[in-house]
């Protein structure tokens, strides 16, 4: 079901995308952006190095792709629960200057939830992690007076390092005619997500949640228990976005509406999947589905009605 669109004009100048990389090392930027990491290693141990990284299950590697082309990438290996080593870094001197390496930094810990990342690093790139709120926490001289330093980033210090900006929403879904539908909406800028918004003074998570179902799509939800959690991302320079979720469904005699600022649709699942722009949305996206079929959620609050 697709409903009458406002007029979306999304921007026109080429969107770079934060996504996964584990199974797509493949992709055009990565072997350039990794060269200077491993320079040494011939064919068949690069190749290696790559089916050991798919192999690994506490090893992550993300990038930022522009028009088809990974233009930065980051390595990180989770050693225990929360914690996390920087293995790789790397980002296209074209894109540096930018904030992309700090961002890419700042959206891995986050999307990771990590407690704390370490990395040892040289002295020429020393100045870049402390810039980036790592701390000191040790040196060592590894021969011939080349120096490693140790440094950390914890959650705390990043927390501390940024301001911080709080919206509440909601995966939004309906059964009809045997179909599970999803609620998607699109913005001015063009990016897809969710119903969400800004969480106001005096509101709770839920309420601003249910509010801003209402305003996008003119739905009177509910909340379904079970499902809820939070999503952290840099939001421009210097913020934090913290985005509550929750699982919310509606009846689907209710009149779905799309309004002036998003543009909102309502389509199954396998179509939601491809509308949103955002990788921990779809991941959101994904789990809800998962929680929905495996039977979590037995009980349609509407079926009364």
């Amino acid at each position: 079901m697709s409903l009458e669109k406002a007029d979306v004009r999304p921007e026109q100048r080429p969107k770079t995308v934060f996504m996964s990389l584990k199974n797509k090392l493949e992709m055009p930027g990565v072997a350039g952006l990794l060269a200077p990491c491993t320079r040494h290693l011939d064919k068949s141990q690069y190749a290696r190095m790559l089916t050991g990284w798919r192999s690994m299950r506490q090893y992550h590697v993300y990038g930022f792709a522009r028009m088809g082309t990974v233009v930065a990438v980051i390595a990180v290996e989770e050693q225990d629960a929360g914690k996390g080593r920087l293995l790789v870094l790397s980002v296209d001197p074209r894109f540096r200057q930018r904030g992309m390496g700090r961002r890419l930094l700042v959206e891995t810990f986050c999307s990771l939830k990590l407690e704390s990342l370490w990395v040892d690093t040289g002295v020429e790139t020393l100045g870049f992690y402390q810039r980036n709120l790592f701390e000191l926490s040790s040196s060592r001289d590894t021969g011939a007076g080349v120096m490693l330093y140790t440094c950390i980033l914890t959650r705390q210090a990043l927390y501390a390092g940024y301001a911080h900006e709080y919206s509440s929403g909601a995966v939004l879904f309906c059964e009809k005619d045997g179909q599970r539908l999803y609620a998607v909406v699109t913005e001015l800028s063009g990016n897809t997500g969710l119903p969400k918004g800004h969480v106001e003074n005096g509101e709770s998570n839920e309420e601003a949640a249910l509010r801003e179902i209402y305003e996008e799509t003119g739905i009177r939800a509910e909340i379904v228990p079970g499902f809820e959690g939070e999503l952290v991302y840099p939001q421009g320079r210097g913020m934090l976005k913290h985005f509550y979720y929750f699982l919310a469904s509606f009846d689907p005699s209710q009149r779905f509406y799309t309004g002036d600022v998003v543009a909102a649709e309502l389509l199954p699942y396998d179509q939601a999947m491809k509308r949103l722009s955002f990788m921990d949305v779809r991941q959101l996206l994904r789990r809800a589905e998962v929680f929905l079929s495996s039977g979590a959620f037995t009980q349609n609050p509407w079926e009364d009605n």
